[in-house]
């Protein structure tokens, strides 16, 4: 086990639960070669697949849990990656509650004429966060390329939220403007040290 497969073990602590495909978009690799990086996982205990009635996903092992951590810590531990990642989570948490705000108006929006006055009123304010979003992760994401995927995907969903695919403002079990935001949010927390306040 190298520091080389850290994305993909990475990826499934963010995801919970989380199928190959899902696993492939987060570490921001091929799906064939995620695919045998999580099998070379399971061979050595750090993740497991469990099936629900067909629906399957990926899962960390404690000792899975255990090694992303350590793996983090090697990353975080970096020349001047720590002090990267406290400004940028700093920021983020500046602008944290704008995104928290915007995401219950939509959840809590009625129906017919209310809801799409929120709709528009939601995915324009999600527009201007992307902008300050892909801002603040700037210096983050030349020193450390993989947390680019959450501007990218962040981008995405408001692209698609923008084209009525309303799922993508809050949606679960997709990468969602806020299934984005909050697994950035706890890379951040896991990263720090910190805990979800």
């Amino acid at each position: 086990m190298t520091a080389a497969d850290f994305p993909v073990l990475h990826a499934v602590r963010l995801g919970g639960f989380a199928d190959s495909e899902r696993v492939a978009e987060r570490a921001m690799l091929p799906g064939p070669a995620v695919e045998v990086t999580l099998r070379e996982l399971e061979s050595r205990g750090y993740v497991e697949f469990m099936d629900f009635t067909g629906s399957g996903g990926w899962i960390l092992t404690e000792g899975g849990r255990m090694h992303d951590a350590r793996l983090q810590a090697d990353e975080m531990a970096g020349p001047g990656i720590r002090g990267l990642v406290e400004s940028a989570a700093a920021e983020f948490e500046q602008v944290n509650p704008r995104l928290v705000r915007v995401v219950t108006e939509w959840q809590l929006a009625g129906v017919d004429s209310d809801r799409s006055k929120a709709r528009e009123r939601v995915i324009s304010e999600l527009g201007d966060l992307y902008l300050e979003f892909d801002e603040l992760m700037e210096q983050l994401v030349g020193a450390v390329p993989r947390y680019g995927r959450y501007p990218r995907q962040f981008a995405s969903a408001v692209d698609r939220a923008r084209t009525g695919e309303d799922e993508w403002i809050a949606g679960i079990g997709i990468p969602s403007c806020h299934a984005v935001w909050a697994e950035l949010h706890q890379d951040f927390i896991s990263g720090l040290g910190r805990e979800r306040r």
